[in-house]
């Protein structure tokens, strides 16, 4: 199972069947609420990300967060998040790519340090309910099919 997340069957997967010698291949089948919320969160990169955040709170003293280090982490999380399902993973979808970058900006926010000023706890919890009970229910076939 891939990361892709499967909107349709392409015709070209499903096959007649053929002689005795021919191969059947099994159609793909369609991802679900569940299949695709699960390939919309990129909980990799959460997982570094947040041991990222966790040596920075362990190794600057205990005053004002340093926000430009906070931006760097939060901007190579977004690139990481990009680039690995891009590159590693095969995930073509444009869409589904940027559901995932936001992904990751969501759950980034919910678990930044408590001590930045813009930091809302309310907030975060609600935006992350809310963008996880969202996101998969978004149409990424949005193109429309060659007849």
């Amino acid at each position: 199972m891939g990361r892709s997340i499967i909107t349709s069957v392409p015709a070209s997967n499903v096959s007649a069947r053929g002689g005795p010698r021919s191969d059947i291949q099994t159609a793909p089948e369609i991802d679900g609420y569940s299949d695709a919320l699960m390939k919309l969160i990129p909980v990799e990169v959460i997982g570094v990300y947040l041991a990222m955040q966790s040596i920075l709170a362990s190794a600057t003293p205990k005053t004002e967060p340093d926000l430009v280090v906070f931006l760097v982490v939060f901007i190579f999380g977004i690139l990481a998040t990009y680039f690995y399902l891009r590159v590693n993973l095969k995930v073509s979808n444009n869409l589904q790519l940027g559901l995932s970058v936001g992904a990751f900006c969501v759950w980034a926010y919910s678990i930044v340090p408590q001590d930045f000023i813009w930091y809302n706890g309310t907030y975060a919890g609600l935006m992350l309910i809310a963008y996880t009970f969202i996101a998969p229910k978004i149409p990424l076939n949005l193109k429309s099919q060659p007849k």
